[in-house]
């Protein structure tokens, strides 16, 4: 017999709840990181063309 659809416990895949307690610090890493990331891909990208 398949799970129920309508429990909430089938859709709950661990996520975390405490995801907004991040520190200003530890987001300015984030978004520095996809900005590094981004970049050298801009940069990879515009050598590639040239």
């Amino acid at each position: 017999m398949p799970p129920d659809p309508n429990d909430p416990d089938l859709w709950d895949w661990g996520e975390d709840e405490d995801e907004d307690d991040l520190g200003p610090r530890r987001h300015l890493l984030r978004v520095l990181l996809v900005g590094i990331i981004v970049l050298a891909l801009v940069l990879l990208l515009v050598v590639s063309v040239l």
